[in-house]
């Protein structure tokens, strides 16, 4: 029903649907999470946090002081779906942190864009300082955007679990999935550069990727099978940073990798630990 809507606006006025497709892209569904995963966010220490017209949930497990490993996850993605690897990452001695975007999750609802998603990934980057940071999705698409924009702040590990290789994917599957022409595309992409002041052709891993000084490592896990996100995206990501290493698995799909075994073994072994901060008082011992 819905795409046959958008496809009669699209034939007779392409501008109102390249409207109502920018509203329908700036209301992010949320999905219901697993019960590990509901368990998980219960163990956490929650706070709420003000951000622009939003009131965003924070969470944080593992001990205050010891270095930071940050996850972002995806468009229409919530921290819980971080959860299992959130006691793995405690053992290793990180202070794990994570959020739920605007209008994602358990944070307040309101029309939003992964734009103001990725202004608030800078923001916390510049709070919380981390060391690593584990990314989904889109949500590695936000992450380049934030390392654009805090060019200071040293980044030892980036891992990305699952990852396009630019926004304008993003916005092609959203013509693919409703069937509106390149006329109603065109006016869509247009809309989107225009109420969030970027041009979309330099929001790729091409041009982001080449610029990424401040990032240590990187390192790219990708299930062959993903459906939401082909593997070819995350191949042309590789290919765009340099020193980029990537690990292709087989039948995880786009979610299940979160919570896999094999990526729980790839963490094991590839995750960087925790750097040592030596203080004052032991110099003087």
């Amino acid at each position: 029903m819905m795409k046959t809507y958008f496809q009669l606006l699209d034939r007779w006025m392409p501008t109102l649907a390249a409207q109502q497709v920018y509203r329908v892209m700036s209301q992010p569904r949320v999905r219901k999470l697993r019960d590990f995963e509901e368990r998980i966010l219960a163990q956490a220490k929650s706070s709420r946090r003000k951000f622009r017209d939003f009131t965003l949930q924070v969470y944080e497990w593992g001990r205050v002081g010891d270095p930071v490993v940050f996850l972002v996850h995806g468009w229409e993605g919530q921290a819980g779906n971080f959860g299992g690897m959130v006691d793995l990452l405690v053992d290793k001695g990180w202070h794990v942190i994570a959020f739920d975007g605007p209008s994602h999750g358990k944070s307040s609802r309101g029309n939003t864009s992964m734009f103001d998603f990725g202004q608030f990934v800078v923001e916390m980057m510049r709070q919380h300082l981390p060391r690593v940071i584990i990314s989904h999705s889109f949500g590695s698409v936000t992450t380049a955007f934030a390392l654009r924009e805090n060019p200071n702040i040293s980044i030892d590990q980036w891992i990305m679990v699952t990852t396009p290789h630019n926004f304008k994917d993003r916005v092609k599957q959203v013509r693919d999935y409703l069937g509106i022409s390149d006329q109603t595309l065109r006016l869509l992409t247009q809309k989107i550069e225009e109420s969030t002041g970027e041009s979309l052709d330099q929001l790729n891993m091409d041009a982001i990727g080449a610029s990424l000084e401040n990032v240590e490592q990187i390192l790219i896990v990708h299930s062959k099978d993903d459906k939401i996100i082909p593997v070819e995206w995350a191949r042309r990501t590789q290919r765009a940073i340099a020193g980029a290493e990537m690990i292709e698995l087989d039948q995880l799909g786009h979610y299940r990798i979160l919570w896999s075994p094999e990526l729980k073994v790839i963490l094991k072994e590839k995750l960087l630990p925790p750097p040592v901060f030596i203080t004052r008082d032991l110099w003087t011992l």
